[in-house]
């Protein structure tokens, strides 16, 4: 078969010369050669042949022809086109000179002069082609070509018309654009004017810039969740340099809602050289347009950002006058009761407001959470974990329904703006019994000092919090930090980027969650050779690579690298500071979880690696008794021996020292469980009590009543029975009630056989079997069997677990060392013996 150089010679050798390959792209190769005709070189464009084969002759023409009428000094010209068998091209001027990726490859940051010219050189093309009907839908830096200094942007052959100019080549199921450089509406397949190319120009111009693009992932989902969930990283944390008005505009530009950008080119490149029509590259000097244009005046875009803030929970203006409300309110009705117990000294410190366009999010964040770090230090206060105030994070939500959720009597709030060159940090102690404010203060961070800035301001509010409840508060001495400033900064927004990981991850999107994974790795990555003696660095590591670790479960080997990868980081922390209670918690975290996974092939090794995880987590907690995180896993740890007395202990060590942990529903609900095997059930009542107060819509907590009615402890109440069966069908998932509805089932025959009604318990129990295939595990038959000793048929129960031990045929030695109390009447029954014989 001839190679599409040869065909290309051979069909057009009476009009061009064509000499060779000079590029090649996902859509298209580029191809040198002389027009014979015009003795002139020109480049051959042909598109791929995936493409050709979906957009017809007659319509390539077409939007040829469009493109060919383009005449503009920084628009690459168009000459010709037409068919070689299957494969179209079009013939455009031949560019001595190279393409800005191309340079930016060779420079990465381009000086600011260059960059604000070819980016203004761009919005004059692309402004004359929207004028002309045309957008261009692919701008990016392999389109701009550099030629003696000046732009020329190409690929005009594939833009799509506006909806009135004619139809599109994506009708026929061309995809137009690059992902890293498409706008939110043009990622989504919907309608795009002119302002996407807006937020293409502008991207290129932040890549400029920033020498390194706002959102990147492995793949163009990846990257478009990053896009909707995350603002775009500021500029000038890793270049001071630009200018805040020129960030400013950038950011503009790239607005999620094409509504609040730019609206032509033309603003576009105004705000950017300013009203003096060039650029300043003092910020004092410089005022964007959009500040002073006719299209978004001044009254605009303050209603604007009104509207961005009540939506982002309302800081500024909007929070002190919710908090006068407030007090009218209040003064008015009286406060509601807030539970016993919550007095002033118990504080939920809440995550900051950004007042900014987003750009401050990072550090409102790392603020936040510092603050919340060296609070906890103070023994005169309980101060609410990062994790127990995280619900609330973003949300415009009243201090009384935090104390409520949270018991609190005292809630901290505070604000950050751009000022000068500076943020302002705004504190407020507010009362959270009658949320109003208590006392309020400003502070100024300097941005270029943020280490020592944070720090003050730890101990700043600290004093204000003294002052103002009366209590003596003595800080401890400060934990280890780093003096980079730089590296603080890119720590802070790794956590941000966790944060969004572990979000994802909850709501199923495992790629977009791994992709922001690898990005805050990345981050951390580049904060270790900052400071290589910081401790945290490699702690947080070792932590992304366990949550990366958890995101892998289907694939064994992924997972089992991702194990290694972390306990490489946490052996690295672990030099720097041998008795490190983080590094042996996230080391212990990794050991227990390549156990419980077995991701080892060899027997020997998976039980080697149970006692050293448990010496690390117990090490852990032996240095910090607080340490929450590895009392945990140590619980998860304990209920696999199984011990459950320890299990049960290691859970409310875990609560005592954090009951809002990332895992607390998993601990509330071991609590349950492990107090209910050993038969303390007013503690396992308590403890499905809190769980459904703290996550009403978990089904287990709602289960959880139903085992309380399989017990001794109550008689049940069987209207109550079908109530709770009913609501926990309704919270699982539309998919799993079907066996949700037969589990639920069971568990009320079980209140039936303890309210007497045992006739009525058995007819229910046949109702609700399962076939094999609804119940591959034989899971449902395992709890009937529960259920079948309750009532007295013993036969009945020995059968079933004799067919879920067929199944599970590992489970037979918890069988006979591991007498439950469900089991406890069958301990005498010779099948059951004979079952379990020799399992021991």
């Amino acid at each position: 078969m001839e190679s599409v150089l040869e065909q290309l010679r051979t069909a057009l050798k009476d009009r061009y010369r064509v000499d060779d390959e000079i590029g090649r792209g996902g859509m298209a190769t580029v191809f040198r050669a002389q027009d014979l005709r015009y003795d002139r070189p020109v480049a051959i464009k042909v598109l791929s042949p995936d493409i050709s084969s979906v957009v017809s002759a007659e319509r390539f023409t077409r939007e040829i022809r469009i493109s060919a009428k383009l005449s503009h000094p920084n628009i690459l010209t168009v000459f010709d086109s037409g068919e070689v068998g299957e494969l179209l091209y079009y013939v455009m001027t031949y560019v001595e000179g190279e393409s800005l990726r191309a340079r930016m490859k060779r420079e990465t940051y381009l000086p600011l002069e260059d960059a604000i010219r070819i980016t203004c050189e761009v919005a004059d093309a692309l402004s004359y082609a929207h004028e002309q009907g045309v957008i261009h839908r692919d701008i990016k830096p392999e389109n701009i070509l550099l030629r003696a200094g000046h732009v020329l942007v190409a690929d005009f052959g594939i833009a799509r018309l506006n909806e009135t100019e004619g139809e599109s080549l994506t009708a026929v199921g061309m995809s137009v654009g690059t992902a890293a450089y498409m706008s939110p509406e043009q990622s989504a397949g919907d309608p795009v004017t002119q302002r996407s190319d807006i937020y293409s120009l502008g991207t290129t111009l932040y890549e400029m810039l920033a020498g390194q693009l706002p959102f990147t992932g492995p793949n163009p989902m990846a990257i478009a969740a990053r896009r909707m969930m995350e603002p775009v990283p500021p500029i000038r944390i890793v270049r001071p340099a630009v200018p805040e008005q020129l960030e400013a505009v950038v950011m503009c530009s790239m607005e999620r809602v094409a509504a609040d950008r730019f609206q032509t080119m033309d603003d576009f490149k105004r705000a950017i050289l300013g009203e003096a029509g060039t650029m300043s590259m003092t910020a004092s000097r410089y005022t964007p347009l959009y500040m002073t244009s006719t299209r978004m005046t001044p009254a605009q875009l303050q209603s604007n950002r009104r509207r961005k803030l009540m939506i982002g929970g309302g800081v500024g203006a909007l929070v002190l006058a919710l908090a006068i409300g407030g007090v009218m309110f209040f003064r008015k009705g009286g406060p509601p009761a807030v539970a016993a117990g919550a007095d002033a000294k118990r504080v939920a410190v809440l995550y900051f407001d950004d007042a900014s366009n987003g750009s401050l999010r990072y550090l409102a964040d790392g603020l936040t959470e510092s603050l919340i770090d060296r609070l906890s230090t103070v023994s005169a206060l309980d101060v609410i974990s990062k994790d127990g105030v995280r619900m609330f994070r973003g949300q415009d939500v009243r201090a009384d329904s935090v104390a409520k959720v949270l018991q609190v009597g005292s809630v901290v709030r505070g604000s950050l703006e751009p000022a000068g060159g500076k943020v302002k940090v705004t504190i407020r102690l507010v009362d959270a019994a009658a949320d109003v404010d208590i006392a309020r203060k400003s502070f100024d961070v300097d941005t270029a000092q943020i280490v020592a800035s944070q720090a003050e301001l730890a101990n700043n509010v600290g004093d204000f919090l003294r002052e103002h409840l009366g209590t003596e508060i003595r800080m401890r001495d400060e934990r280890a930090a780093t003096t980079s400033s730089q590296a603080w900064t890119l720590v802070e927004r790794a956590g941000k980027l966790r944060k969004d990981a572990d979000s994802l991850g909850a709501q199923g999107a495992t790629d977009a969650a791994l992709s922001a994974i690898a990005r805050a790795d990345s981050l951390l990555a580049s904060a270790e050779k900052l400071d290589s003696r910081w401790t945290k660095v490699p702690v947080l590591r070792a932590s992304a690579m366990y949550a990366k670790a958890n995101q892998l479960t289907r694939q064994p080997s992924q997972m089992a690298a991702a194990i290694d990868a972390g306990l490489t980081h946490a052996e690295q922390a672990l030099r720097l500071q041998p008795n490190n209670p983080d590094a042996l918690e996230v080391k212990g975290q990794l050991l227990y979880l390549r156990y419980a996974r077995r991701v080892d092939t060899d027997p020997s090794k998976i039980e080697r690696l149970l006692p050293e995880a448990e010496s690390n987590l117990r090490k852990a907690v032996d240095l910090n008794k607080d340490q929450a995180g590895a009392w945990a896993t140590l619980s998860s740890l304990y209920y696999s021996k199984p011990d459950i007395q320890a299990a049960n202990s290691a859970a409310r060590s875990a609560y005592d020292a954090d009951a809002y942990l990332s895992s607390a529903k998993l601990i509330i609900s071991r609590l349950f469980l492990t107090s209910h095997d050993l038969e303390q059930f007013p503690e396992a009542l308590k403890w499905c009590t809190e769980g459904r107060r703290r996550f009403p819509t978990d089904p287990s907590f709602t289960s959880c009543r139903l085992y309380m009615y399989t017990t001794t402890y109550e008689k049940p109440d069987i209207d109550s029975a079908w109530a709770y069966r009913d609501r926990y069908v309704a919270l699982n998932a539309e998919k799993r009630q079907p066996y949700a509805r037969k589990f639920a089932d069971i568990l009320v025959a079980g209140a039936l056989a303890r309210a007497g009604l045992p006739d009525s318990a058995r007819r229910v129990l046949v109702r609700a079997r399962a076939t094999p295939e609804e119940d591959p595990s034989r899971d449902l038959e395992g709890t009937e069997a529960v259920i079948r000793v309750i009532l007295g048929d013993q036969d009945e129960a020995v059968r079933l677990i004799a067919d879920y031990l067929g199944v599970n045929p590992g489970h037979r030695k918890g069988f006979a060392t591991r007498t439950g109390w469900w089991w406890r009447d069958l301990q005498g029954n010779p099948k059951f013996k004979a079952l379990i014989a020799g399992a021991r």
